[in-house]
């Protein structure tokens, strides 16, 4: 790995940054001072580099919903990253900017691959392959939310690997026969970690957080944020709920993303 630090400084680093200054307070000063847009704000090097990627069409939340974590969390110099920094559409009828494109992306310690109903087009995509691979081989941790599994496991980042991947995806993850498909919503393997579903990008963040920095900090930033998920049905949890919804939501996953799930060629 490139990075200057090693573990045990960048920890010592984060304690005192952050005994030094409210989580909060720190945010809005750094709001307040910076008026630079993202992309062209120094990075600290004395902080670790999360890279985010973004690409069209994907699902905004499995990237938005840990870089809010991360990005509250202070600790990080967390930033985005497509294949170039012009506007891309998401998912959700917005507009995402990425700070920076495959051209001028920084060194990314962190490599954060998030998903979308039918990423297809990244996994064929062999200029998107070749960054992605290049960034994890130099990366101190390679994850995933959702289907970005799906995405890194065309990498060949996670061979020899445990990942999860959203559960109605688990038949095309389990065609990468040297990935290690695991039911759960966290999977964390070495340096590698994943999340599952939508949902499980907050999760995944926290148990970044924690890996990374250490529980204190990870327990710190749930409470900040008052993350205490009390969903109203109950029904996210696929082992959890009958037969005929899950069905119905694994057919509506087949239709989205069909060309995931064509018998292989023989």
């Amino acid at each position: 790995m490139n990075s200057s630090m090693n573990r045990c400084t960048f920890v010592k680093t984060s304690l005192i940054a952050a005994s030094s200054t409210s989580l909060l307070g720190a945010s809005v000063m750094a709001q307040s001072k910076d008026k630079t847009s993202p992309s062209s704000a120094r990075l600290d090097p004395e902080k670790l580099n999360i890279g985010i990627f973004l690409f069209p069409g994907m699902t905004m939340l499995d990237a938005y919903g840990p870089l809010q974590v991360l990005a509250v969390c202070q600790l990080f110099n967390t930033f985005t990253f497509a294949k170039s920094s012009e506007p891309l559409p998401s998912d959700a009828n917005v507009a995402l900017l990425p700070n920076y494109g495959f051209s001028d992306c920084p060194r990314i310690d962190v490599l954060i691959v998030p998903g979308g109903a039918n990423p297809i087009g990244q996994i064929q995509d062999e200029q998107v392959i070749s960054f992605l691979r290049a960034a994890g081989e130099q990366a101190k941790y390679v994850t995933s939310v959702c289907t970005g599994a799906l995405i890194l496991a065309e990498t060949g980042l996670l061979d020899g690997y445990k990942s999860t991947v959203h559960w109605a995806y688990a038949e095309s993850l389990k065609r990468y026969n040297r990935v290690n498909y695991v039911d759960q919503r966290i999977v964390k393997d070495r340096n590698r970690i994943s999340g599952g579903g939508i949902s499980a990008g907050l999760d995944f963040a926290l148990t970044l957080i924690a890996e990374i920095a250490g529980d204190q900090h990870a327990m710190t930033i749930e409470l900040l944020l008052e993350y205490d998920p009390q969903p109203p049905f109950h029904s996210g949890n696929h082992n959890l709920v009958g037969d005929k919804l899950k069905q119905q939501v694994q057919g509506m996953v087949h239709q989205i993303a069909k060309e995931l799930f064509l018998p292989l060629p023989v």
